[in-house]
């Protein structure tokens, strides 16, 4: 059943991101490459390994890969960069860690070096996460992770090798990181801390329904998310202050890469992570319906209202809203019909806001 629900879920994904996003990344033959936005570059030649090729996952470098080859991929090393819209270093680093370890490339790989906290170039903080993997399949001698923050952006570092050992995939992808140019100015992350079981996991004993429609609350939510993705682009050292107390834990693992995730143990909102991109959907309290209370402009007595927004590297996408806190498969079920209510830009210029009368 999870298999399912993810799988159109992911069809979803494909349905509000432009297909012409996924595609080649224009590279000039042996010349480095510029991230537009953030000024990380990287050279055509990196850690001794050539450039094989480059790829676009969003429009307009909001997510792309760049690979590096040798031979028949006897030895890899991929670096990624996502726009950061939603969760946190150790959410993501969780996700990759669960397609290193359950998508059957390298068997049933044992950590070689358990997941630890590092300083990105740049940084002062310990805001990156790194793991390696001793892989028992596919010819692997070691695979290997790091993940971490540059201002507004994630970068992910994915490394394997047929020839040589944990120890030296570590050296080797330590290499890469110090050949890449990297911004002179960073904020530092938020300490990274590696996530761990919630201690309680959220029950569901009642299944949530459609809320009654509320358009001037759908509207101020998706107005106040469209705040918040602003925020995150020009992340501050009093935010960075503040996200550094946040503890993530994971409440469940859905199937298939997607897993939810709560901070500091709270009970009325979860994330629910899919794939290790940075795609992830907010569940909790309406912000719309609060921030109205709270005016006087809504309701004398506010009925309790759900959201359900779906965050992607270039827009927010709310889906209709529920009476109580919903469970990840009842998410999953409104998602998978797309019976959106609103969905607002946050990327871009133009931070437009569309409004469905109907769900979809």
């Amino acid at each position: 059943m999870a298999s399912r629900w993810i799988l159109a879920f992911l069809v979803v994904l494909l349905a509000v991101a432009p297909s012409a996003a996924q595609q080649p990344l224009p590279l000039d033959p042996g010349k480095a490459w510029k991230h537009k936005h953030s000024g990380i570059i990287v050279p055509a030649t990196l850690a001794g390994t050539p450039r094989d090729r480059g790829m676009t996952y969003a429009p307009d470098e909001l997510d792309l890969g760049l690979s590096f080859v040798v031979g028949d991929a006897a030895e890899s090393l991929t670096i990624y960069i996502f726009r950061n819209t939603n969760g946190a270093v150790p959410v993501w680093f969780s996700q990759a860690q669960w397609g290193i370890e359950h998508r059957g490339n390298f068997g049933h790989p044992a950590l070689a070096v358990a997941p630890v906290a590092f300083v990105p170039p740049g940084q002062k903080n310990e805001s990156g996460l790194k793991a390696i993997y001793t892989p028992d399949r596919g010819g692997y001698r070691s695979t290997g992770l790091m993940l971490f923050p540059v201002g507004p952006w994630y970068v992910k570092i994915r490394a394997s090798s047929q020839t040589r050992t944990p120890t030296e995939l570590g050296v080797w992808m330590d290499t890469a990181l110090s050949e890449i140019r990297w911004p002179k100015k960073i904020v530092d992350g938020p300490l990274a801390i590696p996530v761990a079981d919630c201690a309680s996991p959220l029950s569901f004993p009642e299944t949530a329904k459609d809320a009654p429609r509320d358009e001037g609350a759908e509207m101020v939510a998706g107005l106040l998310g469209a705040a918040t993705a602003q925020q995150r682009a020009k992340p501050t050292a009093r935010s960075v202050a503040a996200l550094s107390t946040v503890r993530w834990c994971r409440d469940a693992i859905i199937g298939d890469n997607a897993a939810t995730y709560r901070q500091n143990d709270a009970t009325g909102w979860y994330l629910l992570a899919a794939g290790d991109n940075g795609n992830g959907i907010w569940v909790g309290p309406d912000p719309g319906a609060k921030l109205l209370a709270l005016t006087g402009k809504g309701q004398s007595a506010p009925a309790q209202r759900f959201s359900i927004t779906l965050m992607t590297a270039a827009q927010d996408i709310a889906f209709v809203t529920q009476d109580r806190l919903p469970s990840p498969e009842r998410v999953l079920e409104i998602v998978n019909a797309n019976r959106r209510i609103t969905s607002v830009a946050t990327w871009g210029k133009k931070r437009k806001i569309g409004v469905y009368s109907e769900p979809q």
